[in-house]
C-alpha cells in the first residue's frame, strides 16, 4: 500500500497479476509438511509474491503484452514507465520485507534467486532466434527464469519450519522439478492453447523468436533436412505477431515432433 493515491492504485492493479499464488502455497505447503508455519512464513511468502509479481510486469513491458489473465496489463493500463516503475517498487518492497525477519541467510537467498531470475531472462533475450540452442542449454534457461523462486520458496519455508539439511534439500529439489514442468506446460500451451482459456495472447512465443520447449525439442528432435526447414520457418514468423498464417501448421508438427 501507499500513501499516495496513483502508486497506491498502480500498486493495487499489479496485485491482481499475481494469478495462482502458487509461490506463497509451496513456501506454506513446505513449512507444514516438516513442522509448524509462523509469522516470519507468512512475512516470506508475501516478499515471494511480490518478487514473482514484479517479474510479471517487467515480462509483459519486455514482450509488449497487452493482456495477462484476462486483465489489461499495467503498460496498456497505463505506459512502460509506470510499469517497469512498479515492478521495482514491488521488488525493493519484497527485500525489505525480507530484512524484517532478521534473517541473513533468508535475504542472501532470495537475493540471489532474484539476481538468477534476471541472469535467467538475459539469457532467454541473448538466445532469441538462435535455432542451434540445445535441450539443455534450455533446461538451464528455465530453471533459471521459472523454476528458481520455486526452489526458493520451498527451501524458505523448510528452513524457517526447522528443517534438517536432508529436509530443505529435498522440498528445494522438489520445487525446482514442479516450477521446471510448469514452464515446460506452459510453453506447450503458447502454441496449443487459446487466447480466451489462457487469458493472454498466443503464439507470441514464437513468433518473436523466444525458444520455448516445443521449438527446442521439436528442432533437436527432427532430421537434418526437416530441422533446417523448421529452423527457417520459425524464424520467418518474428515480427509478424500471433496471427502469422504458418504459426499453427509449425505448432503441430513441433509438438509432435516433441512429444
Amino acid at each position: 500500500r501507499s500513501d499516495h493515491p496513483y502508486v497506491d492504485e498502480l500498486v493495487r492493479y499489479g496485485c491482481l497479476m499475481g494469478g495462482k499464488r502458487l509461490r506463497p502455497a509451496l513456501l506454506l505447503l513446505s513449512a507444514k509438511s516438516v513442522g509448524p508455519v509462523t509469522p516470519d512464513h507468512l512475512t516470506l511468502a508475501a516478499a515471494m509474491e511480490m518478487i514473482h509479481t514484479a517479474t510479471l510486469i517487467h515480462d509483459d513491458v519486455l514482450d509488449e503484452a497487452n493482456l495477462r489473465r484476462h486483465l489489461v496489463t499495467v503498460n496498456a493500463r497505463w505506459d512502460q514507465q509506470a510499469s517497469v516503475l512498479l515492478g521495482d517498487f514491488l521488488f525493493s518492497h519484497a527485500f525489505f520485507l525480507t530484512c524484517s525477519t532478521r534473517s541473513i541467510w533468508a535475504c542472501q537467498l532470495i537475493s540471489r534467486a532474484a539476481n538468477v531470475v534476471c541472469e535467467g531472462e538475459l539469457r532467454q533475450k541473448g538466445s532469441r532466434a538462435d535455432f542451434a540452442l540445445t535441450e539443455d542449454q534450455y533446461y538451464e534457461i528455465l530453471d533459471a527464469k521459472t523454476a528458481e523462486l520455486c526452489a526458493c520458496s520451498c527451501q524458505l519455508g523448510a528452513h524457517f519450519a526447522g528443517a534438517d539439511g536432508a529436509q530443505e534439500q529435498c522440498l528445494a529439489d522438489y520445487g525446482r522439478w514442479l516450477g521446471r514442468a510448469f514452464q515446460i506446460a506452459d510453453d506447450l500451451l503458447d502454441v496449443t492453447g487459446s487466447a480466451e482459456r489462457m487469458g493472454k495472447a498466443v503464439g507470441k512465443d514464437a513468433a518473436r523468436g523466444k525458444q520455448t520447449y516445443p521449438s527446442v525439442a521439436g528442432v533437436e528432435g527432427s532430421r537434418e533436412r526437416a530441422r533446417e526447414l523448421l529452423g527457417e520457418a520459425l524464424a520467418s514468423l518474428e515480427g509478424f505477431g500471433s496471427e502469422a498464417q504458418p504459426l499453427r501448421a509449425i505448432a503441430r508438427f513441433i509438438v509432435e515432433r516433441s512429444s
